[in-house]
């Protein structure tokens, strides 16, 4: 019995893992500097701020690219200083 319980919680560790790598690469290919995909996603962002605030730019971030909530709280709050700098989604 504790042998089946062992080679469960291997088996559901191994798929975290490939789920987190898997995560990981879609996050890096959304954060490429100057692709259209994250020009568009900083406008949506900026859009959102404008209209409904923090709470669901943060969450759009999230859906859009798969980031945890510190992540995209954070992301969200350099595509929001970037605005006020005039500067563009290369950051």
């Amino acid at each position: 019995m504790t042998a089946i319980v062992a080679l469960c919680i291997g088996v559901v560790g191994v798929v975290m893992l490939v789920v987190a790598q898997v995560l990981r690469r879609r996050v890096s290919r959304m954060t490429d500097r100057g692709t259209p995909e994250l020009r568009a996603l900083h406008a949506e962002v900026r859009d959102t701020l404008d209209r409904a605030g923090w709470v669901a730019s943060v969450r759009i971030y999230r859906r859009r690219t798969g980031a945890g909530l510190l992540e995209a709280y954070q992301a969200v709050d350099r595509i929001a200083h970037d605005e006020s700098r005039g500067r563009g989604p290369t950051r």
